[in-house]
């Protein structure tokens, strides 16, 4: 039965390593790590012809500085001693680039034990390999420019990372274990906001935004912040990462700026305040007797000062049915010939609500501006002093209230 059964065995194994070097990459070495043969997805994945590496030494796929270390030579002794080893070995393919193999050097043993051939069997795994390191140079350069901490589903804390710690001001050991709750307020962690937060991580949901929270020592600290439910293979949420940057210096410089231009705003409108203050007080049109009102002039004139003039002035007259408008202007160093036509056309406007003007003190300096300027006066009435406006006023106003009582 044995004597049967060997080549039948033989044959099966013979099977199974054809079927092995169909799917995977195969080459075989002499225990001292000579090249021996390698199978089309071997040469493949290093990018060598067979005839090219048939006869090398193994340390061809390896880097000079490598294959000179005692580690290496250690390794080929095990292998010759019978010793199999695997592992994800990194190896240099033709060009010099670098290929990544998960792989078992499997020693071939003859009937007394000795090694007489090195097999190795290995996956091509440099795709995987580089998209690890790269995920994990991401990693790691997240890791250096965010605040970081993890949490169970349930909100327990199981790490934070040094920019997260910095920003709480905590260490490790201070939150480890310890619920989120700690992060927020009294008020806040017994809210239903903050029950339905750590609901919605805990089915799956992602949640983002800007959140105050309380650091050691009770000072606000604000983040912008995402929560992230990481999954199982079952698509049951078994962890929460928290990403984050300190933004309290940003938050707070807003409220300074805000706090800043409301003040400013408050500013502006006493400064306002003051301005209209200041401009009742540059243009009082007051009542000086029945039917008499007076405007003093005080100052420099201009063509927006008199615009104010006649609109306080028209609105005096409409509201005391005043008679007569006295203006003032013995405190007016000089006038253009914009403003001496301004200040005609306020007595034009004042007669047809049915008041008189006398423009009073008139100085020598004006009389002559005006004069050499070419202002038409017309029929304005004018006198040198206030008091010989204010005879005139009265007898006007005299005389009418006269012929009123006479009738």
């Amino acid at each position: 039965m044995a004597t049967k059964s060997s080549p039948s065995n033989s044959a099966n194994s013979a099977r199974v390593i054809a079927a092995i070097e169909r799917t995977m990459p195969v080459i075989e070495f002499a225990p001292d790590g000579t090249i021996v043969r390698a199978n089309d997805h071997f040469l493949k994945a290093v990018g060598y012809s067979l005839e090219e590496i048939q006869g090398q030494h193994h340390r061809l796929f390896m880097r000079a500085e490598d294959a000179a270390k005692p580690e290496y030579k250690d390794f080929w002794d095990s292998l010759a001693a019978g010793v199999a080893q695997s592992g994800r070995f990194q190896r240099l393919a033709k060009d010099g680039t670098t290929v990544w193999l998960e792989a078992s050097y499997t020693p071939v043993l003859d009937d007394r034990g000795n090694t007489v051939s090195v097999i190795k069997f290995a996956h091509d795994i440099t795709q995987a390999r580089m998209a690890a390191i790269a995920d994990a140079a991401r990693l790691a350069a997240i890791e250096r420019s965010t605040a970081i901490i993890e949490f169970d589903p349930d909100g327990n804390i199981l790490h934070a990372n040094a920019l997260f710690l910095a920003a709480v001001g905590y260490n490790d050991s201070e939150i480890k274990g310890h619920h989120h709750r700690m992060f927020v307020t009294p008020e806040e962690s017994q809210s239903a906001e903050y029950a339905n937060l750590w609901r919605a991580l805990a089915a799956g949901e992602l949640k983002s935004g800007q959140f105050q929270r309380v650091a050691k020592g009770g000072q606000t600290v604000w983040l912008e912040a995402s929560y992230n439910p990481v999954f199982d293979l079952e698509g049951r949420v078994v962890r929460v990462l928290k990403f984050a940057i300190d933004i309290t210096e940003k938050i707070e410089s807003a409220r300074l700026t805000e706090v800043a231009l409301q003040k400013a705003r408050e500013a502006e409108s006493i400064r306002e305040e003051l301005d209209r203050t200041l401009q009742e007080m540059s243009t009082p049109v007051m009542p000086i007797w029945d039917a008499i009102l007076l405007l003093p002039l005080v100052g420099v004139v201009d063509s927006a000062r008199t615009d104010d003039v006649m609109r306080k002035s028209l609105e005096r007259i409409s509201e005391t049915r005043s008679k007569v408008f006295i203006l003032d202007i013995s405190g007016v160093p000089a006038v253009d010939t914009a403003v001496a036509n301004q200040l005609l056309k306020i007595t034009k406007a004042t007669l047809l609500m049915g008041c008189e003007t006398i423009i009073s003190g008139l100085s020598p300096a004006i009389a002559r501006t005006m004069v050499d300027l070419g202002v038409d006066v017309g029929e304005v009435r004018t006198t040198a002093t206030l008091r010989d406006a204010f005879s005139i006023s009265l007898r006007k106003v005299g005389g009418q209230t006269a012929g009123l009582a006479a009738a």
